[in-house]
């Protein structure tokens, strides 16, 4: 099976999280998902125009590669993960290195190659916790700092995003993480977002870092 732009715009998440490609799945989410801003329109008034911001280095986050989530990496440093993912570590490597991190991220696979539809809110729901934080369920996100969320159900799953502010910035999210079927998003409040367009991200060689 091909991993290419087509196969994100239409993916209905059927797939077996062992049978997915990991460096094709990194391949593929670095040229058409990664390294973009996103922007969109709100309808809410505190947040007319917001701003997601996904790198590669969030890549290994979501996909529960850190050192909370899998044991026996020979570096937890995201960018030399993304490297390795592309050329020498395998699925199998990675489930024979700590076999409970497959078993408890193996759905994370799955989301990742979703991230696209999320991003592009393609048969997708968004929701905010923002006035919720004073309810068991709010503490989580009030704990977290997540401010919205964009959920996709498929294959009788619920795959979310979960976004927060970035720092020093009152528009701009970044991705915290990837869940599946989270039971907390039921009390958060549905809001409409429009997708307007996205712009890659320039990446500065000198810096090492992306740029405007």
């Amino acid at each position: 099976m091909e991993y290419d732009l087509e196969f994100l715009k239409n993916f209905d998440g059927n797939i077996l999280p062992s049978q997915i490609n990991i460096s094709d799945l990194v391949n593929v989410t670095e040229k058409h998902v990664s390294q973009f801003r996103y922007f969109y329109s709100s309808d809410k008034s505190e947040f007319p125009e917001i701003i997601i911001e996904f790198k590669n280095l969030h890549i290994p986050h979501l996909l529960g590669l850190s050192k909370d989530h899998h044991l026996n990496l020979s570096t937890y440093q995201a960018r030399e993960i993304i490297n390795n993912l592309k050329c020498d570590w395998n699925l199998e490597y990675l489930k024979s290195s700590d076999e409970q991190w497959f078993a408890e991220n193996k759905d994370k696979l799955v989301g990742v190659l979703l991230l696209y539809q999320l991003l592009h809110v393609q048969n997708c729901r968004v929701l905010t916790p923002l006035y919720i934080i004073n309810s068991n369920f709010g503490r989580r996100f009030k704990r977290d700092n997540v401010y919205f969320l964009i959920l996709r159900s498929t294959n009788n799953k619920e795959y979310t995003i979960e976004l927060a502010p970035m720092k020093n910035h009152d528009n701009i999210f970044i991705p915290k993480s990837l869940k599946i079927n989270d039971t907390h998003v039921y009390k958060c409040s549905e809001i409409s977002l429009t997708f307007l367009r996205s712009e890659r991200i320039k990446y500065d060689k000198k810096r090492g870092k992306g740029r405007k």
